[in-house]
């Protein structure tokens, strides 16, 4: 597979997302995170926040699992089970041991300490969050990409045999993309109806782990049959406009439900709204992601220093955007402005802060081995 330069740009764009999607949390809209202001948005700001977390809910972390996949398989015919082993736990697992033992429960500590709920010393704060509450926060999803590759590595030395890349075979054809979107959300709706949506075990949400893992799959096949390369914005048009259509349809229905007092019907069960969502994610799934990553490679398929850099730092920036986040919404609460405004505000200053602070940190020696 020949460098593909979209990518790197198309990996600034979900990290900006994903700041974006924090943000927009702790400003109102519906999720959990960390720190949620108490002056945040309310009525309608908030149901069109709240409906944009959905949208980027049900395609950017799909789409960043699926990048994963495609430059995996690769990585792993090149280097073998254990280089590629030693590698993913050094990238991988080490931030994520970091992130939930240190920063993770740092983070909460401060966030008490600032609004006066606790007044242990910070060990004493820790050591209970570590051994009586852990959990990774926003790195559960490294906690799962190193899971599939686990997977993935094991399969292939177990299985003893090299999978050749067939760029030659057949495209999937309109009717497997339908079964695909069928398949995952009925999946999804059945398993919400054990473990809905929101609903999570060390971090890990497995009501939103259908598409996860068959976006994952899907990334694998797309590389060894070299999908990318041949197909074609063309084709990605009729499901990106299915998937725009969709969102207003959804709107209709949550703003009902919301006057119904039923949104946590959304979540799983066995009920109208519950197949609705699980439906209707898959649809924004395929939507975006074939879409941008057609548009992408068409039109941003380009080398750049600047977006080389940028993307480079994407994965530090995944790791210590919550301190920034955090940081800038508390800030804001001393600023006079609407809970909108302060949001801009804080996306404002965050984001290339965050880029920022993770270049600095990828500066540090011996850094880069590991991030």
């Amino acid at each position: 597979m020949k460098r593909a330069y979209y990518i790197d740009r198309l990996r600034i764009l979900l990290i900006t997302l994903l700041i974006f999607h924090h943000s927009a949390i702790a400003f109102g809209a519906r999720g959990g995170w960390y720190y949620i202001t108490p002056n945040a948005t309310t009525g309608v700001v908030q149901f069109i926040l709240s409906l944009f977390m959905a949208i980027d809910q049900a395609f950017f972390m799909s789409l960043f699992f699926f990048i994963s996949a495609l430059l995996m398989p690769a990585s792993f015919d090149r280097k073998g089970f254990g280089k590629f082993m030693k590698d993913r736990l050094v990238r991988l697992g080490i931030p994520l041991v970091v992130y939930t033992l240190l920063i993770h429960p740092t983070l909460k500590f401060a966030i008490c300490k600032y609004l006066g709920k606790t007044s242990e010393p910070w060990f004493d704060f820790v050591w209970v969050i570590d051994t009586e509450y852990p959990g990774p926060g926003p790195m559960w999803f490294v906690l799962a990409l190193l899971i599939f590759e686990t997977v993935y590595a094991l399969y292939h030395r177990s299985s003893n045999r090299n999978v050749e890349a067939k760029p030659g075979g057949r495209l999937p054809s309109a009717l497997e993309f339908i079964l695909f979107i069928t398949g995952t959300g009925l999946l999804a709706f059945g398993i919400r109806f054990f473990y809905p949506a929101g609903n999570n075990f060390f971090g890990l949400q497995f009501g939103y782990f259908v598409l996860y893992i068959a976006m994952y799959a899907l990334g694998i096949v797309a590389n060894r049959s070299n999908w990318l390369e041949r197909f074609t914005l063309q084709q990605a048009r009729p499901w990106f406009i299915a998937s725009l259509l969709a969102i207003p349809a959804f709107g209709i229905v949550a703003a009902l439900s919301k006057a119904a007092g039923a949104m946590n019907d959304f979540g799983g069960g066995m009920n109208p709204r519950a197949l609705v969502y699980a439906m209707w994610e898959p649809v924004i799934c395929v939507g975006f992601c074939f879409f941008l990553l057609m548009f992408f490679k068409m039109y941003l398929n380009t080398s750049g220093k600047l977006a080389s850099v940028l993307s480079a730092d994407s994965y530090t920036v995944y790791i210590f955007h919550p301190l920034i986040v955090v940081g800038f919404t508390i800030l804001s609460e001393q600023v006079a402005l609407p809970p909108l405004a302060r949001l801009a505000l804080v996306l404002v200053l965050g984001i290339p802060t965050c880029f920022l602070v993770a270049h600095l940190i990828r500066k540090i020696p011996g850094v880069k081995s590991v991030l």
